[in-house]
């Protein structure tokens, strides 16, 4: 029963479906759901305290039912895209209904699934890492489960980290930096791989160019079976979800840049350089994504062992809500620069690294 509330995002599915078959307007629900339902209830339920964690250092599985949680979204998530680009291909929608269900889709690839994917790839499992790269491959960003894990993990508030949103830059100017910096970023890693192993970068083993095949095998599948009218669906899902994906990133690490302590050297990460939220609600739909420093200091550890740290900077609000306020940059700097500056403010002070 513990484990049931972060079984809640499945309810994203039956709003794209009925939305799909009320037609019209009505494929925007997932939309007004998200957008709107969630934050206004996310306020209703409060927050949960920040607590240290009560647990060993390394926690890398969970029982059952956690660990099901995410497994079981990936051949529901797989059968819903399946259904939508079969109608699709079938009776293509109006307009208007195209738009609702591209950004409905979406949500749920990008707001779920790739919350699930960034889980799943953190796992010691070949079978749950592989499921990630199934999540990741449907929306051409397989690259993410190499950047994520081998660059922003090590890189983390530093200039040298794609992932990291600068103070002062807004998610519009962020997102195109990310998503092509992203990707030169994972294929360095991978080369570097290679070379470790006396492997040139140009084949099988080559886990970005694998993944960018594999998306480019299935867009081609979709165009020659389903038609343009499903293609061009997939594309906009998967630039959704990836947009929804990068505006989480702009949220976790906004502004909270390491301190240099010689050229090129950093301050070691800390809890203090990622932003947390204790929103409940938006913390069982994302997997307690949001309480995202314990994740940085302990990436093995599994979703449901993950805690709110004290002393940890505080997003004003959930992740749904924090998106909106992304939309509008002006609003978001007014929110988000003030608590930046107070955030450098109450530094540590430096220590040197030493020679």
């Amino acid at each position: 029963m513990a484990a049931l509330p972060f079984y809640l995002s499945y309810l994203i599915v039956p709003t794209v479906i009925v939305g799909q078959l009320i037609g019209g307007i009505g494929t925007f629900l997932t939309v007004a759901v998200v957008l709107v339902a969630i934050p206004l209830a996310d306020l209703i339920l409060g927050k949960v305290k920040a607590a240290e964690p009560a647990r060993g250092p390394v926690q890398a599985t969970a029982p059952l039912a956690y660990r099901l949680a995410p497994i079981l979204w990936v051949p529901l998530q797989t059968g819903l895209l399946v259904w939508l680009l079969i109608v699709i291909a079938g009776v293509p929608p109006t307009p208007l209904e195209f738009t609702g269900l591209v950004l409905s889709m979406g949500i749920a690839c990008g707001g779920i699934g790739i919350t699930i994917a960034h889980e799943l790839t953190h796992r010691p499992s070949w079978f749950e890492r592989r499921l990630a790269d199934i999540l990741m491959i449907a929306v051409g960003y397989h690259h993410f489960c190499i950047e994520h894990v081998h660059g922003h993990h090590r890189r983390v508030a530093t200039p040298e980290d794609p992932a990291t949103a600068r103070f002062g830059e807004s998610v519009y100017a962020f997102f195109p930096r990310v998503a092509v910096m992203g990707f030169i970023s994972a294929l360095a890693l991978e080369k570097a791989r290679l070379k470790r192993r006396g492997q040139g970068w140009f084949n099988l083993r080559n886990r970005v160019l694998v993944g960018a095949g594999a998306t480019l095998a299935l867009y081609a599948l979709i165009l020659a079976f389903a038609g343009w009218h499903a293609f061009v669906f997939l594309i906009g899902t998967s630039l959704v979800a990836v947009f929804l994906l990068e505006t989480i990133n702009y949220n976790e690490h906004y502004g909270l840049m390491r301190r240099e302590t010689a050229p090129g050297r950093y301050e070691p990460a800390a809890a203090r350089h990622s932003w947390d939220s204790g929103a409940r609600l938006t913390n069982w739909l994302l997997f307690n994504l949001q309480r995202h420093a314990d994740h940085h200091l302990c990436a093995a550890v599994a979703y449901p062992g993950l805690a709110l740290r004290e002393g940890v900077p505080q997003l004003p609000a959930g992740y749904a809500t924090m998106f909106v306020v992304a939309m509008i940059p002006p609003l978001w700097f007014r929110l988000m620069n003030p608590r930046v500056e107070a955030w450098r403010a109450a530094q540590p002070p430096l220590v040197p690294a030493s020679t």
